[in-house]
């Protein structure tokens, strides 16, 4: 019978995990919000999010690439910063 070992860990982010997080999850709204707008919804929130991350006409593809490749690097430098900011209280504060 194998017994199951806990260890006890610090409570600090990993900058690559938090990162990619904010990367991908970033990217996805923005793909959601894009193809809203490429369907010819007319949500203004929508439009915003997409007009954040490129000067392109919302809908077209040119906005999709773009847009998606700086909603991407956004994201993960917010994550970045985020697990950083979460390192630095964790050690401020105590874990």
């Amino acid at each position: 019978m194998t017994k199951a070992m806990l260890t006890a860990s610090g409570t600090r982010l990993h900058y690559y995990r938090s990162a990619s997080t904010g990367a991908f999850s970033t990217l996805i709204i923005f793909a959601l919000c894009w193809a809203g707008v490429a369907l010819g919804l007319t949500l203004t929130l929508s439009h915003g999010f997409v007009s954040l991350f490129t000067l392109e006409p919302v809908g077209s593809v040119n906005a999709l690439l773009i847009g998606g490749g700086f909603a991407f690097l956004a994201g993960g430098i917010a994550g970045a910063i985020i697990a950083h900011c979460y390192n630095l209280a964790g050690r401020w504060f105590g874990d």
